[in-house]
């Protein structure tokens, strides 16, 4: 039942999307025991001047620098000259509360190296962001996932 949305640069052709959505759905389906009908995923491309992080936009070509700046003050950065940023990413998941943390942290991590393959995103410039909410408040083909027929009831059309 996850809806992953993925908010990315454009940088990946139709094939590579096609390949990463096929990915995220397999690690969610293994990982996460999921039935793969319902998960659904959601490439969502921004061009860089409509992104920025530590009050930089990514379209600055200091960005790298820029956008690792850990102090307002001193404008100190965690950046070195080895650290590009060819690609970032915001991953938000909608999700059942029905996972404990150890596999949330494994999903994440999985999550996480494989959203930087795809998007070439350096891994401190990849944000996920998992939202759980109770069964009862996701619903599909008119039922909420509080029936105890969810699967068979939300497969009507």
């Amino acid at each position: 039942m996850p809806l992953i949305e993925v908010n990315t640069w454009p940088s990946m052709s139709t094939e590579e999307k096609k390949e990463f959505i096929f990915t995220l759905t397999e690690l969610t389906t293994n990982l996460l025991k999921i039935v793969p009908d319902k998960i659904q995923i959601l490439i969502k491309e921004l061009e860089k001047e409509n992104w920025g992080k530590a009050g930089s936009v990514a379209s600055d070509p200091s960005f790298a620098d820029k956008s690792r700046v850990m102090n307002w003050n001193t404008q100190e950065s965690y950046h070195t000259q080895a650290n590009t940023v060819d690609g970032m990413a915001i991953i938000t998941i909608d999700i059942w509360n029905t996972f404990d943390q150890e596999t949330k942290d494994i999903w994440v991590k999985q999550l996480t190296q494989t959203t930087s393959k795809f998007t070439h995103a350096p891994l401190d410039k990849i944000l996920i962001v998992i939202r759980e909410m109770i069964p009862g408040n996701w619903g599909q083909s008119g039922v909420t996932g509080a029936d105890p027929d969810f699967l068979s009831k939300s497969r009507t059309y």
